[in-house]
């Protein structure tokens, strides 16, 4: 006991003199206190109260069903780690308590929690499943790259000159990661030893930083080889970004006085939703509080959309997925005995994952 006491002190007291954890709070203090700053609370408050029930709790399924679609690409991405498939069970259980952890923990740190619980389950390495999720978030960038870069280049009319003349260069991102995967996908060694020369000019610990992610990428490229595991994933990935995520946006847009054409709906919700993405990529304090509103704030107000419903929106939006992700991440903690100093303690992988296999 007193030892874990010990631990999880020194854990907190790393957090207290680290400097990017004051900056992942400053952040979202800045976010909400530029998304209220001139709009009325109580009409906000009015807003919520008249939002349609039904719509409301038709988003909390819709957010679980998120967190089990990620699962199940996981378990693509993981092949490569194990002879025989994982089984779907520790893999959901696991999206389900990092995503609470990213809930609750401030500067993503809830990231480490998904390959560490995986690591305690299975006979995965915790660090070998870090790769496959880096992998994931690099594929997750390129969705969100497409689908941003088609949508503003697509309906530049309805977009402010400031958004039509970022749609090229946003799109033209997306052909970054897309590259780097394709490369390394052909040609690993060479790819790597490209990059390596390319980085050289930069300080050492930066490279060295930099190769580390891209090697992790390379271990969950390994587990795509064969026609049925990338396709698997590309469809997972549509799925998940064109489908499953845009969802409670669009339930969002119905349950508030919102009244937009359909063409205009359509585009409101997956602006909404890319906006919402990007302003929650960056790391900041748990939840995404205050970003997540103000990106839902500023897409919405493309549309015309009034300043307290849009700020009504996002709080509703935000709450339904926050509180019950949190909620069913908790529940998987308590089952599995899962603690946050041990989920974000250095050495992943290595020491305490081993120790439960």
């Amino acid at each position: 006991m007193t030892s874990r006491l010990a631990r999880t002190t020194q854990g907190a007291l790393r957090l207290a003199v680290d400097w990017r954890f004051w900056l992942g709070v400053a952040v979202p203090v800045f976010a909400i206190l530029y998304t209220v700053h001139d709009v009325d609370l109580s009409q906000v408050a009015s807003h919520i109260a008249d939002a349609n029930p039904w719509l409301v709790l038709a988003m909390v399924p819709l957010h679980i069903a998120g967190l089990w679609l990620r699962a199940l690409r996981w378990r693509w991405l993981a092949r490569s780690l194990t002879e025989k498939p994982l089984p779907l069970r520790p893999l959901f259980r696991a999206t389900a308590l990092g995503f609470m952890a990213i809930n609750v923990l401030p500067f993503r740190l809830g990231e480490l929690a998904r390959p560490w619980l995986l690591g305690r389950e299975t006979e995965v390495r915790g660090s070998a499943a870090l790769g496959t999720l880096v992998l994931e978030r690099a594929i997750d960038f390129t969705a969100v790259s497409v689908m941003g870069g088609v949508l503003l280049f697509a309906h530049t009319k309805l977009m402010p000159p400031w958004v039509r003349s970022g749609a090229l260069v946003f799109l033209g991102f997306t052909f970054i990661p897309l590259g780097a995967i394709a490369a390394l996908r052909l040609n690993e060694a060479g790819t790597l030893a490209l990059i390596a020369g390319l980085l050289r000019p930069f300080p050492e610990v930066l490279r060295a930083r930099i190769m580390g992610l891209v090697t992790e990428v390379c271990r969950g490229l390994a587990g795509l080889r064969g026609f049925e595991a990338t396709a698997q994933v590309v469809f997972q990935t549509i799925v998940l970004w064109c489908v499953v995520l845009p969802a409670p946006f669009l339930l969002g847009l119905l349950a508030f006085p919102i009244d937009l054409a359909p063409r205009a709906l359509a585009l409101a919700t997956y602006t909404t939703n890319i906006f919402v993405a990007l302003a929650i990529a960056a790391p900041s304090a748990p939840g995404f509080f205050g970003v997540f509103h103000f990106a839902c704030k500023e897409s919405l107000r493309l549309f015309g959309v009034p300043r307290e419903i849009a700020v009504a929106y996002g709080t509703v939006v935000h709450m339904t997925y926050w509180l019950p992700v949190t909620l069913l991440g908790l529940w998987v903690a308590a089952q599995t005995g899962a603690r946050f100093a041990d989920m974000i303690a250095p050495g992943l992988g290595k020491a305490r994952s081993d120790d439960h296999r």
